[in-house]
């Protein structure tokens, strides 16, 4: 009922007049009154088992802004494919792998489409990047420019001596502080180091200083933008109120987001007004070809679906989605996998003690160290199947009514896919709740789609896009500080697994920790 009194709070709020709270309810009964008195036994024609839902609300009774802990709680009672009536709309939530494979690999060409919210309009410009785009030419043209030219093998290459920079930089200055006792915040320098990482891949610099708050000012408006992205928004589920924003999410997501808007904005012109010079002076481009170079200097023959050139929305939704995506929930991942590794002594000791074998004390870690590092890997596997960046995936649609494992699923059914809930099921994971590297040594399993149990990216052609550098990323900065820092952290911080909830899942408590040097000081003044 969570849901349910922060919507009547807001509602109250937001109409103060009497007089416009009665035409808005007389307006509503109009329409909504029929839908008191259809047939609650079930919540379609031959849908499968969930809960029966309220008149008008359906499920949201049952439901908290924990979704990924309330359908894991549902699942138990329901099944491994349940659904949901959230408002007026019908959903379906797959909480098992051997469902997800029939949703998305069997069935993927109905499941290919997302689900669309007023907060995602905002920071997506309206749907316009690769992750909400809707599934037709935009997205096979973003996806291939990023795969081709960004994303390909050889450009991944390229990028490694920017990645080594970003990371030993990040050791250097821990370096220092640690030399004072100085308490970190793990995943704010992760966030920043990331955040260079990715404005480099955009437009070839660093934005960011570690010494400066810049970092952290930006990675709490994205925090704020995911929190609200992961409310359930009662003007999505019941359209109607769609124009009267009861809850003020697309007000609140668009004040927000108006800094962000401006800070992409302001990257575009000092592109374009670099262009604009190299033109007037006949001056040969020297420029890397990043992210804005790519889409800026894109021309296709496309007319037929408005491709010709990217408009400014197509460019801002990228960017926005390269640097909330690609920074938060990596630098999250991160603070997760030190939580979990500093709180269990066994595993930390086996770490270090691989890393001194394989790197030795002389150097800092190098990415070419981690196909040599077997229980790292299994352990960054482990962190991604307890803390997955994203516990629902991001939700997906169906494009047409189908058939799953002989139930109906309507046309334009919301699709939720529980991976969170899947790495705490028995039925999945022998003692699922403990953090075990041991179980992926000498495992075939992995994290690139092909194994229904272990979904962090997703899996198809709606997965991360960008997921090689986000695996190779968490892979590198827990390595890295593993090996060249000894932590110090509080133990009710470290112990405390809370979770703060949007799209994304945050540590609740900040892994608050005190480094200290392990390595000679000749290696960190290099």
């Amino acid at each position: 009922m969570d849901f349910l009194h922060s919507f009547v709070s807001s509602f109250g709020d937001y109409f103060s007049g009497t007089i416009i709270l009665a035409l808005t309810l007389s307006i509503a009964s109009y329409f909504l009154i029929p839908l008191l008195f259809r047939d609650r036994s079930k919540n379609w024609e031959n849908a499968p088992p969930g809960p029966v839902g309220w008149p008008i609300l359906g499920s949201l009774p049952h439901l908290s802004n924990r979704l990924h802990e309330d359908f894991f709680h549902l699942a138990k009672i329901y099944g491994p494919l349940i659904s949901l009536n959230l408002g007026l709309k019908p959903a379906i939530v797959v909480s098992s792998p051997e469902m997800a494979a029939q949703v998305l690999k069997e069935k993927e060409g109905m499941f290919s489409s997302r689900t669309i919210t007023e907060t995602i309009r905002v920071i997506s410009y309206d749907a316009h990047s690769i992750i909400f785009s809707p599934y037709g030419p935009r997205w096979k043209a973003l996806r291939r420019i990023l795969i081709t030219e960004l994303l390909s093998p050889k450009a991944f290459e390229q990028f490694e001596p920017l990645r080594t920079s970003q990371v030993h930089g990040v050791l250097k200055y821990l370096h220092v502080l640690s030399k004072s006792n100085t308490q970190v915040n793990i995943a704010e320098y992760a966030f920043t180091a990331l955040a260079n990482l990715v404005s480099n891949f955009v437009c070839s610099k660093n934005l960011f200083d570690n010494s400066k708050p810049e970092g952290r000012k930006m990675k709490e408006r994205f925090w704020e933008l995911i929190k609200m992205l992961g409310t359930p928004n009662f003007s999505d589920l019941i359209p109607i109120l769609k124009p009267l924003d009861p809850q003020g999410l697309k007000r609140k997501t668009g004040k927000v987001f108006g800094e962000l808007d401006a800070f992409y904005d302001k990257l575009i012109a000092e592109r374009i007004a670099e262009k604009e010079k190299d033109r007037l002076h006949n001056t040969p481009c020297n420029r890397k070809m990043d992210m804005l170079e790519v889409l800026l200097s894109y021309e296709s023959n496309d007319k037929e679906h408005g491709l010709e050139k990217f408009s400014r929305s197509i460019v801002k939704g990228m960017l926005s989605e390269m640097f909330i995506a690609g920074t938060e929930t990596t630098s999250s991942t991160v603070e997760w996998g030190m939580s979990e590794i500093l709180r269990n002594p066994r595993v930390h000791k086996k770490l270090v003690q691989e890393l001194d074998q394989v790197v030795g004390k002389d150097r800092f870690m190098v990415e070419s160290d981690i196909p040599n590092l077997p229980y790292l890997q299994a352990a960054v596997k482990e962190v991604f199947r307890l803390h997955p960046g994203v516990p629902l995936i991001i939700p997906r649609r169906t494009n047409e009514a189908c058939e799953v494992a002989g139930y109906q699923i309507p046309k334009h059914c919301i699709v939720y896919v529980n991976v969170w809930g899947m790495a705490r099921d028995p039925k999945v994971w022998e003692d699922p709740l403990e953090f075990k590297p041991e179980r992926f040594i000498g495992s075939k399993v992995d994290v690139k789609g092909q194994d229904f149990n272990l979904l962090p990216f997703g899996t198809g052609r709606r997965s991360c896009v960008g997921w090689p550098l986000a695996h190779r990323m968490v892979h590198y900065y827990l390595a890295a500080l593993l090996h060249a820092f000894e932590w110090e952290s509080p133990p009710e911080i470290l112990n405390d697994l809370g979770e703060r909830v949007g799209l994304t899942i945050q540590k609740g408590k900040s892994l608050l920790s005190t480094p200290k040097a392990r390595l000679p000081a000749s290696v960190y003044e290099r």
